[in-house]
Formats: C-alpha cells, structure tokens, sequence
C-alpha cells in the first residue's frame, strides 16, 4: 500500500475511535468493546496492537483525546489498556471548538 494511503486510513481509524467513544457519552468503554465498535464503524478488524497503536497516538500528552486505565490497580504497562474514553478536547475537536488535528479525519 502506498505511504499516503497509509497515512489516510490511520487518519480515519483514529476519527472512528474518537466518534465511537464520544458516542458512548465519555463514559469508560472495555478495549474489547471498542474495538468491537471500531471494526463495524470501518468495515473491517483492527488488531490489538494497531488499536493500541492509535490510542496511545491519541492519548499522548501533546493531544489529550482519550485517557485509559488498566483493569487491576497498580498495573501501569505503557501499552496495556482495559478501559478507555474520550475527554472533553476530543468533543472540542469533533464540534471545532479548538484548531483540527491534521492526523485526526473526522
């Protein structure tokens, strides 16, 4: 696949994350569920590590879409996550509130 197509479908598979998990009214969502969700929003499996890939994209620092927690205290592995949801910056951005994010297609 060409680079650019790539970089398109990362940018979609990130705006289906953040309209699912702002569906879910910024509640906590199960990974499984969501990526459930994920799949019937693009028509095709996503696998763990590249949903993992995508959330820790849209939960870095510098961008603060989505926050996750493990299932068990006290576990804190950087790519492990059991819940997650969007933040408020997430629906600031889907309603245009704050500048586009250009690796973000919503």
């Amino acid at each position: 696949m060409e680079p650019w197509l790539v970089d398109v479908r990362d940018e979609v598979v990130r705006g289906v994350i953040l309209r699912v998990l702002i569906k879910h009214g910024l509640d906590w969502m199960a990974f499984q569920s969501l990526q459930s969700q994920v799949q019937l929003g693009q028509g095709y499996p996503l696998a763990d590590e590249e949903l993992r890939f995508q959330l820790a994209y849209l939960g870095d620092k510098a961008r603060g879409y989505v926050e996750s927690k493990p299932l068990r205290a006290g576990r804190t592995r950087i790519r492990e996550y059991a819940f997650v949801r969007a933040t408020a910056k997430a629906v600031d951005l889907r309603d245009g509130l704050i500048a586009s994010d250009p690796g973000v297609a919503l």
